[in-house]
């Protein structure tokens, strides 16, 4: 593998929505679909990337703005998709080095992770990487004819330098 990161724009929609669309329709993820909009507006002001293997996208990851009041402003959710044929070979763990290394650039503290309570391999990799579950919110989502919930994960940056 060639691996690189480039920095998202419009020109990667169609790819992105292709690694999520698989996500949406396969398990718990719950974004609408014109979630790149959505996706490019969160970002603003962020790092923002895309995975790369040579020239084919592979995955995206970035961190967001986790609310708009200044007060928190040293927080930022993170979100990161790797293409299926690509998981589990390193490559979310190498988004979340570079996210955590441009954020303690930009002064952020604290990541947060949403991340669905059915997506237990998720809830592991972010544990394994220091994140601690901040809380749940039970049953508030619906998919597939079952509820589930979202479980928050924190990450404090004090000690990554």
């Amino acid at each position: 593998m060639n691996i690189s990161f480039e920095k998202m724009g419009n020109e990667h929609q169609k790819p992105v929505m292709e690694i999520f669309n698989y996500y949406i329709t396969t398990f718990t993820a719950a974004l609408p679909e014109p979630f790149y909009k959505f996706l490019m507006e969160k970002s603003e002001g962020y790092p923002s990337y895309v995975l790369k293997d040579d020239d084919t996208v592979i995955g995206f990851c970035q961190l967001g703005k986790y609310n708009g009041f200044p007060t928190f402003k040293s927080t930022v959710t993170i979100t990161y998709f790797i293409a299926k044929d690509y998981t589990r070979k390193g490559l979310g763990s190498e988004c979340l080095k570079k996210l955590e290394q441009e954020a303690v650039k930009m002064g952020i503290k604290n990541i947060v992770a949403e991340v669905s309570s059915e997506n237990e391999q998720s809830i592991e990799f972010h544990k394994k990487h220091g994140f601690v579950v901040a809380g749940e919110l039970k049953d508030i989502g619906e998919k597939f004819g079952r509820s589930f919930g979202v479980v928050y994960m924190q990450k404090r940056l004090e000690d990554i330098a």
